[in-house]
């Protein structure tokens, strides 16, 4: 995930807690999360393959 899109899910997060829809910003965060470890993974199998 990049800066661009962190921010972008970073803002999302800040409306939905300002309007108190805090079980969708929970969501956003879990996918997120989610999106992150996806990445981290998908990255190190990468390096390790290039080794």
């Amino acid at each position: 995930m990049g800066n661009q899109e962190l921010c972008i899910l970073l803002d999302s997060i800040l409306a939905l807690l300002e309007t108190d829809n805090t079980e969708k910003a929970k969501e956003v965060i879990r996918n997120g999360i989610r999106r992150i470890d996806k990445g981290m993974t998908s990255s190190s199998s990468e390096n390790n393959s290039k080794e």
